[in-house]
């Protein structure tokens, strides 16, 4: 089965949008790829270490779990995708993740943030102690991005078989800088941060795959996870493929090992896929996009993880309007953000990309 959707919207052309920046619709779903993840996160973290919940259960943003979240608290998904944002951010040459100084003050954020967290992914958590050892041995205070390399090339020499999930959580941040680049800037710039932590192909070629497909879902409103397939070797793209298509059929609860890059992008895209086509209201698109959030959540064992991934691709289709107002006034976590810090932070990324001020403005 083939999915790509649309559901009302003009279709962009990526040419002219590079030429002309992005127009007020497109940052709306840019924001609404950080806000659905971040509602994901939050919604499946209670959920998180123990097994799928049958239909005949609710599933709401009630806080508790094995880790203790409050209700509408994000968990590491969304706090590690704000250090990706924040850099970008703070970096004067047009937001470009690839600077080395960009991904210093990631490498740095993460580090600081690893030491109060009580949730971290076992393969980031293991790249993080060994970059910071890395940092001392080099006489610095805290790591550097190119102890963070080190780190993950040393992980994954050690253990070649490990692909976790934690690069894919914060891989729709990754791709917003380059919402106006050419496809191998934004290529370069997804591998990039994905390679701070994560080397294994699977986890490269997870986040490429997420990663355009939300930069499409933004820049177009349809929501298509095979664009990003050319990008891949032929062997690679055939193997995607097949687990594309296994995810077409399945539910989100059918792929229980989802700690693993690949069980979490075919129960995501499960979910996503269970919820189409979308529906063109508004009411009826929101009541898709929880539908979907709660499809994810209901899978069991790495719910925060699917849940974010699936916000993330939906929520770039349908803006954060789409998010159940309830929800949206919920939301906060590390650093002490609250959603409107977090609509602030994405919306000063996307302000230089802005196009020509219309009647939407």
């Amino acid at each position: 089965m083939r999915s790509v959707w649309n559901h009302g919207h003009v279709r962009t052309d990526a040419a002219l949008t590079m030429e002309t920046g992005l127009t007020p619709e497109q940052r709306r779903r840019a924001l609404g790829s950080v806000i659905a993840a971040a509602t994901g996160d939050a919604l499946g973290a209670p959920y998180e270490f123990q097994a799928p919940v049958v239909d005949s259960e609710d599933i709401d943003m009630i806080g508790g779990g094995i880790l203790g979240w409050q209700p509408g608290e994000w968990t590491d998904d969304t706090s590690m995708a704000i250090v990706v944002l924040e850099a970008a951010v703070s970096t004067s040459n047009r937001h470009d993740l690839r600077v080395e100084s960009a991904q210093d003050q990631i490498a740095r954020e993460w580090y600081s943030w690893s030491l109060g967290t009580p949730d971290i992914g076992g393969l980031t958590s293991q790249v993080v102690r060994r970059a910071s050892d890395l940092a001392r041995a080099n006489g610095h205070y805290t790591p550097r991005a190119a102890d963070f390399r080190a780190a993950a090339i040393a992980a994954y020499e050690e253990l070649p078989a490990t692909a976790g999930n934690g690069s894919l959580m914060r891989t729709h941040v990754a791709v917003l800088p380059y919402l106006l680049s050419s496809d191998d800037d934004a290529a370069e710039g997804i591998d990039t941060v994905c390679r701070l932590t994560h080397i294994h192909s699977d986890a490269t070629e997870a986040c490429m795959l997420w990663g355009f497909a939300v930069r499409h879902a933004i820049l177009t409103g349809e929501i298509d996870v095979r664009c990003g397939l050319p990008r891949l070797s032929e062997e690679r793209r055939a193997l995607w493929t097949e687990r594309i298509e296994e995810a077409e059929i399945g539910t989100p609860a059918f792929f229980r090992r989802n700690g693993w890059v690949v069980g979490a992008f075919q129960a995501s895209w499960a979910a996503i896929t269970g919820v189409s086509p979308i529906p063109p209201g508004k009411f009826d698109q929101r009541d898709t996009l929880v539908a979907a959030l709660e499809s994810a959540a209901r899978a069991g064992y790495d719910t925060d993880t699917v849940a974010c991934i699936t916000g993330a691709l939906i929520g770039a289709a349908l803006g954060p309007k789409a998010v159940p107002p309830e929800w949206r006034r919920m939301l906060f976590g590390w650093p002490g953000y609250e959603v409107d810090e977090l609509t602030g932070l994405v919306e000063r990324l996307l302000a230089p990309m802005a196009g020509p001020a219309d009647e939407e403005q």
